[in-house]
Formats: structure tokens, sequence, C-alpha cells
């Protein structure tokens, strides 16, 4: 680390490291300083539109690199293990793209060997770093609904007006259940999920889901209706919808979603992430037979990986602990894994069986 700024590679350039890249175009504590792919000329074309300063078609010399100080993955889901591994080996700070794994004794793996380092390790969630979702906790955190009483998670996944589809080569991988995991739309998408409603309600106790486990091809696991019980005696509930007429007004992926909190004395909507289906102020609130509506803020889904970037370095310069720990992960990972468990089985599913 020179001049109080984290030197930062990359492990994999595919679509999703462009949105992860917003994250140090005015980053005052790190900098985009490698990148590393295996495709022909890929990495050096993003060094060069980057401008970052090394490129590298082998991941490894990329951790035999004594410049760099820490790593964002960005690979398949079932690199995840063996090159967190190897980097946490390396003496890397490390940023892991979700899910966190494909099975739970990968994620337990993950998370023994990043708390047995010196290293700070993080699964990013980016949804975290998203500021209506931000502002709606402030609000819950300064008691403005009561106690808090349930969730509701909305999803539905359509055709995009704007935004960019993902390349088939990225899509097969993910198709093949041995390497992108089970049930897409619950592992995969549904990790945004599993993390959201523990950063609001807390963690979870068990899960009853419903989904199609087996379709529609490219995004199975969807349509779904999951509930749960929190471990502090609130309950949630999470639909997810494909319906491919329906048109998305977005500058990402053809999806949008909207959350309700309900709590003793109101409710909070979060109306918006991903896309901007609904059209309403991100944020609205009823309290006290009143509605309050709240637009003051960025609702650009890629500036939470704007967001989220910053955090990691920041953590890594100050000593702290970004969201999220290996723990939390392992917790979040066991919601999605015990949804699909139970929609496989039909029937509740304790996350400590997991």
């Amino acid at each position: 680390m020179s001049n109080g700024r984290v030197k930062v590679g990359f492990i994999g350039a595919g679509t999703i490291s462009y949105l992860h890249e917003l994250g140090y175009h005015d980053n005052e504590t790190g900098e985009l300083y490698a990148v590393a792919d295996p495709a022909p000329g890929l990495a050096q074309s993003r060094k060069q539109k980057w401008g970052a300063q090394k490129a590298y078609t082998d991941y490894k010399e990329l951790l035999a690199d004594p410049s760099v100080d820490a790593v964002e993955i960005l690979l398949p889901h079932h690199l995840h293990l063996p090159i967190t591994l190897e980097a946490l080996s390396a003496g890397k700070h490390v940023s892991l793209q979700k899910p966190m794994a494909i099975s739970m004794d990968e994620g337990r793996q993950i998370a023994a060997a990043a708390a047995g380092s010196d290293r700070i390790f993080r699964v990013v969630e980016n949804y975290r770093t998203y500021e209506p979702y931000m502002r709606a906790k402030a609000m819950i955190e300064a008691g403005e609904i009561g106690d808090l009483v349930t969730i509701r998670v909305m999803m539905v996944r359509g055709k995009g007006q704007g935004g960019f589809d993902t390349p088939p080569a990225a899509q097969s991988w993910r198709d093949d259940a041995a390497l992108g995991g089970p049930a897409q739309s619950i592992l995969d998408y549904g990790y945004h999920v599993t993390s959201i409603v523990t950063y609001f309600m807390g963690s979870i106790d068990k899960v009853n889901a419903m989904s199609d486990l087996d379709g529609p091809e490219g995004f199975t696991g969807i349509p779904a209706v999951i509930s749960w019980r929190h471990t502090g005696g609130q309950y949630g509930n999470w639909n997810m919808v494909t319906a491919p007429d329906m048109m998305v007004r977005t500058s990402y992926y053809p999806l949008d979603e909207w959350i309700e909190i309900t709590g003793t004395r109101g409710i909070i909507w979060i109306n918006q992430c991903t896309g901007n289906m609904l059209g309403k102020p991100p944020v609205e609130i009823y309290r006290d037979g009143e509605m309050r509506s709240y637009s003051d803020m960025e609702t650009d889904w890629g500036d939470s990986f704007r967001v989220a970037a910053h955090n990691f370095t920041d953590a890594i310069v100050n000593g702290t602990q970004p969201d999220m720990d290996g723990e939390e992960a392992v917790h979040a990972l066991a919601f999605a894994l015990g949804a699909i468990k139970s929609a496989s089985e039909g029937r509740d599913v304790k996350l400590s069986e997991m």
C-alpha cells in the first residue's frame, strides 16, 4: 500500500466487473491496479480502458505480485472456494462476489480460512450499499415504524427496456449446477435477497419454500414463494415471478424488486432497486395516519457498487470489518440453500440443519 491507497486486483473481467470498476473512479483509499482474466486479450483491454497498471492472463501471477494488496474475486461460483483460499494464503485482502459458495461445506471452508487469517475478508453485497435501503435502515433504527413485525419482498423478471443482457458464455456456466450451483434465482440472484432481509430484520430460524427448481431455462427456481421466521420472532415473505412480456425500465438487468417492512407503528416501502418499474418515490413511509415520500437520494443501482468498493478499501486502511463477514455470509448462504431444500423436500427447513 503506497500513499495510503490500497492497490486492488480484479480476478475476473466479465460483465459484472464493469460495475465493480465504478468504485475506483473517485476512491480516495483505493485504486484498481491490476486485472487478471484468461480470455485472450480481455485483461489487457480492460487495463487500457480502466487505466490499471498491470494485466495478467493467469490469476496466480496477480496473487504473486507484491504490489497487489487486495483482490476482488469476480468469477464463476465453483471457483470461489479455491481462489479465495489461495488469495488469503498469498496475504491478500479479499472481496468475494456473491454467492459465497455453492454448498454449505464450501462456505464454511471459506469462513474458517478468513477467520484464521489476519487479512480482511468480505462477501460483497451491493444491496446493502444501495442508498434507498440504507435510508430505510436508518429510519428503522431511529424507531420511525416501531418494533419490526414483517418484511415482504417482491421481484419481477421481465424484458428489459435499456440495460444489458447476460452474454451466452456467462449464462452457460450458470446453467450447469456443478459450476453455478442449484436454482439460480434463489442462490445467485436470491443471495441479494437473503442478505438484505437479514440486514433489515436479523438472523433467520427456519424457511419454507415452493418453487419451480427446474425452470425456466436460464433462471431456474422461479416462480417461487418463500416464507421464513426470524430468530427474533418476526416473519418474512418473498415472491418471485417471471413475466417475459412485461417491460422493465432498467439500466442493468431486466428485473426489479420492491420491499415492504411493517412495524408496530408504521410501514416503510422501498419501491425500486435494480430497475424502476413502479415510477414511485424510492422510499415511502406510513405513520400516524399520514404518508410521507422521500426522493432526495441516489437511486442508480450501479452507484451501490461504487459505495461498496469504497467501503472495502476504507476498511482495509482503517482496520475495520465491512459487510458481510464470513459468519454472516454463511448464514445468508444457509438461508438460500435452506429454501432450495425446502422446495425440494416439501417441508419447513431449520437453518440449523444446513
